[in-house]
């Protein structure tokens, strides 16, 4: 009881610094909204009005805490350039994101997984040297500039898949349509965690290997292979399941760019938007949100410790 209620105030204080830190950086670049709405040419009394509308002539410290007043009554305000809730754009654009980002996460753990596990039971051979230099390219690669090279191949020079958006004009709600859109986004934003479950995997194996219950169960008559699947594989999962919650916050922090390449609407793309447009209240509401899926991931990874391996779970009782 005691771990959990660390946890909760732990997961507060994050979602607080993250906050005040957003805020902070917000209010310390150029620009302000008003300018950006009312344009160039705006006269110093419009610029004033607006301002006061849009209540930014009150101290930094005060419109921080009255935003922090309100979101802990579950009011994120409202975006200053779309006139909408920020939790119901929100709600809408996670929405999208998820439909991304889950389809990466997957397709990154069952590739990476599969190469680490292939790479690692055949140690130099010609899977083991040609999994290596994938897994290097694919973590030297941006992800912006994946996303550029796949649009730019599959989707203008051969024109297999479309290069925007999440659908076509006049094909909306069709699942066919949506993973059409899915592919080369999936693809882009997969390659880089793929490649750093497939290195964990495969050093974490090669490293049970050596261990010395290995070696007895090869004593005992199992072959070499047989004794890495019944006895190694089983220790090699702590090591890749942390990975893994760390790739789903990469997954997730990745698609703020792989959004904006491929248009896709997602809460990325409106973080963006909102930040170089000033919309206070949704970057605030975009950065919390972002925040607390990396918190809850890395709490549910920790917890998840003592179902894999039952000796962590009565250390901790």
């Amino acid at each position: 009881m005691l771990s959990l209620l660390q946890r909760f105030l732990l997961f507060l204080f994050v979602l607080w610094g993250v906050s005040a830190t957003v805020f902070l950086a917000l209010h310390l670049a150029p620009g302000s909204p008003a300018q950006l709405l009312l344009g160039p040419f705006a006269t110093p009394d419009a610029l004033r009005q607006l301002t006061a509308e849009l209540g930014l002539d009150q101290p930094a410290i005060v419109q921080y805490f009255r935003w922090l007043g309100h979101a802990l009554t579950g009011d994120l305000g409202t975006s200053i350039s779309i006139k909408q809730a920020v939790s119901s754009v929100l709600y809408e654009r996670l929405g999208n994101s998820m439909i991304l980002a889950v389809p990466a996460f997957v397709v990154a753990t069952l590739l990476g997984v599969s190469v680490g596990l292939l790479s690692g039971l055949f140690r130099r051979g010609w899977v083991d040297h040609s999994a290596n230099i994938l897994m290097f390219v694919a973590l030297a690669v941006p992800v912006f500039w994946l996303g550029l090279l796949l649009i730019l191949f599959f989707g203008l020079q051969l024109g297999w898949f479309p290069t925007s958006g999440m659908r076509s004009p006049g094909a909306e709600g069709t699942w066919a349509d949506l993973l059409h859109h899915l592919v080369l986004p999936v693809l882009a934003l997969s390659l880089a965690p793929a490649a750093v479950v497939a290195q964990i995997t495969r050093s974490t194996l090669l490293n049970e290997v050596k261990q010395d219950y290995v070696r007895t169960g090869i004593a005992k008559g199992l072959s070499h292979r047989r004794a890495i699947v019944r006895h190694a594989l089983r220790n090699t999962w702590i090591p890749v399941v942390t990975t893994l919650g760390l790739e789903i916050n990469y997954v997730i922090g990745g698609a703020v760019l792989v959004e904006n390449v491929f248009n896709w609407p997602g809460i990325g793309q409106l973080l963006v938007q909102a930040a170089i447009s000033r919309d206070y209240p949704v970057v605030l509401g975009a950065s919390l949100v972002l925040s607390a899926i990396f918190v809850a991931v890395n709490f549910a990874v920790e917890a998840s410790y003592g179902v894999i391996d039952p000796r962590l779970r009565a250390h901790h009782e």
